[in-house]
C-alpha cells in the first residue's frame, strides 16, 4: 500500500533530485548518467508520480504498466435485499487491484453494513442498516487524519439524461439530499494515510483532488440495461511529494503537449 516503485536502484534514488533534474531541462539520459542509472529508470520515476516530459498519444506508444491504469468490469447486479449497494463481485475485484486485506484499514462512505466485511468501517447519514458512523458526508468527518489505507465511495447522485428526463436517486430511493460531487472529496483525503486509495464509484470521472495522483480508471457495468460507471483511484501523496508534484505542475511539466520523447 506504500507510495514505492519495485525494484532496489529505484528505490535508493533521489526521486525528488531526479524530477527537478527533469524540469531542468534535462534529457533522461542525462539526468541517469547523473544519477548512476539507466534513462529507462528515469522514464520509471517519472511516470510513477506522472510527470513524463512528453506524452505521446496512440496506443501504440503505451507501456504496458500505462494501459494496466485503464480497465473494464463487468460485474453482476447488486444482490442485496436494499437498494444502492455494490455491483456484484465489486468489493472482491477491488481487493485484487489494490492488494487489500483484513489488516487494512478501510472505511465506506454512504453505506451501511456490509455482509462479509465487518472489520471494516462505514458512514452513512441514516442509522437504518447500522453503519459505524452516522455523519453527513458533506460536512468533516468524525475521524482524524491519516487513519485509513482505503476509502471507498458510492454516493446516491442524480441525473439528467440527453432527453431531458431527470432522475433522482437520491430523494426517491433514499429519501436524502442531492449530493453534490466533489462534497465528500477533501474529508476522504483528509481521513487517508500517506500512500492510501480513495475510491469513487460515480457516473462522473473524477478529476484529480489536491495531495493526490490518478492510478486507475475502471469502467463498470451490471449487465444489459444498466448504465455504465466509472471508478477513478486517487493515491495520497506524502507532503514532500505533494509539495513537489504542485510545484512542478504548476510550471507545466506535467500533462505538457504530445510530442516526441527525447531520447
Amino acid at each position: 500500500m506504500a507510495l514505492t516503485l519495485k525494484g532496489e536502484l529505484v528505490n535508493s534514488l533521489d526521486h525528488k533530485q531526479v524530477l527537478q533534474d527533469l524540469h531542468s531541462g534535462m534529457r533522461y539520459d542525462e539526468v541517469g548518467k547523473k544519477h548512476g542509472c539507466s534513462k529507462g529508470t528515469i522514464w520509471r520515476i517519472a511516470n510513477h508520480y506522472d510527470m513524463l516530459k512528453h506524452k505521446k498519444s496512440g496506443l501504440q506508444h503505451m507501456t504496458e504498466s500505462q494501459l494496466g491504469k485503464r480497465h473494464g468490469w463487468a460485474c453482476g447486479r447488486p444482490m442485496a435485499k436494499y437498494k444502492g449497494a455494490y455491483p456484484g463481485g465489486f468489493l472482491q475485484r477491488l481487493d485484487k487491484l489494490l492488494s487489500i486485506t483484513e489488516d487494512h484499514e478501510v472505511l465506506h462512505l454512504f453505506s451501511g453494513s456490509i455482509q462479509g466485511r465487518e472489520n471494516e468501517h462505514t458512514m452513512d447519514i441514516q442509522d437504518t442498516h447500522n453503519p459505524t458512523f452516522v455523519a453527513d458526508a458533506r460536512e468533516e468527518f468524525p475521524m482524524k487524519d491519516n487513519t485509513y489505507d482505503v476509502v471507498i465511495s458510492d454516493p446516491p447522485y442524480d441525473m439528467t439524461t440527453t432527453e431531458g428526463v431527470k432522475i433522482d436517486y437520491s430523494d426517491k430511493l433514499w429519501k436524502t439530499e442531492f449530493i453534490r460531487p466533489y462534497a465528500w472529496v477533501k474529508e476522504s483525503v483528509r481521513v487517508l494515510k500517506p500512500g492510501g486509495f480513495l475510491c469513487s464509484l460515480h457516473h462522473l470521472i473524477y478529476k484529480t483532488p489536491p495531495g493526490t495522483r490518478r492510478v486507475y480508471t475502471v469502467s463498470v457495468t451490471c449487465g444489459p440495461n444498466t448504465r455504465v460507471r466509472g471508478l477513478c483511484v486517487f493515491q495520497k501523496l506524502d507532503e514532500e511529494m505533494d509539495a513537489l508534484t504542485t510545484m512542478l505542475n504548476d510550471q507545466d511539466i506535467g500533462d505538457t503537449e504530445h510530442g516526441t520523447a527525447e531520447a
